[in-house]
């Protein structure tokens, strides 16, 4: 069975129990960064790892971990990058030379402080196979063409974070375009609908923050 690699973060955690036991199934990894291991504490969960300058995780919470013999990685507060980077190089260690990980699951990305958010998802131009959950949505980047399959009926949203997205084609949507160029600053890429069992979305050029809603609050991952 393939490996599923979750995050746990410090943000804010409005999942369900439910939601949270399909996602943390018995194929998954876990990692907590710092005060994301009393999220994973509080839904059961058993991490891989927790990372971080532990300032933010409670004190029963880390010795709990310690006595399950979870490996604890400590790091000064002063230091080059957040937790959730340093996770993500401990991932790309686990999997050099190994089956590339296609996809890391992350909850407790957004919330509280919108630093934190906008560095969360900014990190995924670096880390491309990143992908942020809500209960009903999900977040995720794009560099180059793609296909949406199973998507019918979810809201859909593309945040440009290059210059430019060029030549930019949409099928299978409510609003449609054809070759269209879009800056960055234009609002026109919010707020769209998957009419289609499969919705693609081609371009020449772009760097995209896409993001995805179900309003039933079914799981999209």
């Amino acid at each position: 069975m393939e490996k599923k690699y979750v995050i746990f973060l410090n943000g804010e955690y409005k999942y369900s129990q439910e939601f949270m036991d399909k996602l943390v199934s018995e194929n998954a990894v876990c990692f907590c960064a710092d005060g994301g291991a009393n999220f994973a504490f509080k839904y059961g969960k058993m991490p891989e790892m927790i990372i971080g300058d532990l300032d933010s995780i409670e004190k029963k919470v880390l010795e709990y971990y310690k006595s399950k013999n979870i490996l604890i990685k400590k790091f000064p507060k002063d230091k080059d990058f957040t937790d959730f980077e340093l996770i993500l190089k401990e991932i790309n260690k686990i999997s050099e030379n190994k089956n590339f990980v296609e996809k890391i699951f992350v909850v407790g990305g957004l919330g509280k402080r919108i630093d934190m958010t906008l560095s969360n998802l900014f990190i995924m131009e670096k880390y491309k196979n990143l992908v942020f959950l809500q209960e009903n949505e999900e977040i995720f980047y794009a560099e180059k063409s793609f296909v949406l399959k199973n998507k019918k009926e979810c809201e859909f949203s593309i945040i440009p974070i290059s210059e430019k997205v060029e030549k930019l084609t949409l099928k299978g949507f409510k609003f449609e375009t054809d070759k269209i160029d879009v800056k960055r600053e234009s609002s026109r890429l919010v707020s769209n609908v998957i009419l289609e069992n499969e919705a693609s979305v081609e371009f020449k050029n772009g760097k995209l923050i896409i993001i995805l809603k179900n309003n039933n609050k079914n799981l999209l991952y």
